[in-house]
């Protein structure tokens, strides 16, 4: 299973980047983000607590381990479970006086397919197309608030 999601964002890659890594600051933009912590340092092996809202609109959590942290380039995690290894790989890239920012999910091993049985490619993509869309909203409305 693998989807794939970019949008444009009205804004240098270092605010891009300063918007995407503020993990805690996600509900203030991101419709599908209920809460956000890092327990730790923006680093590899630091453990994430998300609060996401499915398309469908149950709550849910999930508790990544960032893999990569490549400041104004590369936001990455990844969640474990038996059986299961789920991706998420975020890429920013300047276009001109833009980022280009591309989101990369994918899931692998043999309980793969209970991922999908509640988290279908269908509703990931909405969710990450509509969040990217949404951080690309954030830039063209102003500079975003904390809560």
């Amino acid at each position: 299973m693998s989807v794939s999601a970019t949008v444009l964002v009205p804004a240098a890659p270092a605010e891009a980047w300063a918007r995407w890594s503020d993990l805690a600051g996600w509900p203030g933009w991101n419709p599908y983000c209920v809460s956000a912590r890092l327990d730790g340092p923006l680093a590899p092996g630091t453990s994430l607590a998300l609060q996401l809202r499915h398309p469908g609109g149950r709550d849910f959590w999930t508790r990544p381990t960032l893999t990569a942290v490549l400041p104004g380039a590369e936001l990455s995690w990844e969640a474990r479970a038996l059986g299961l290894r789920a991706a998420t790989e975020t890429t920013l890239a300047a276009e001109g006086d833009r980022t280009r920012v591309t989101l990369n999910a994918s899931a692998r091993g043999p309980l793969g397919f209970t991922l999908r049985l509640t988290f279908s490619d269908k509703a990931q993509a909405r969710m990450y197309v509509e969040m990217l869309d949404a951080l690309r909203r954030s830039f063209a409305a102003g500079p975003a608030v904390a809560s």
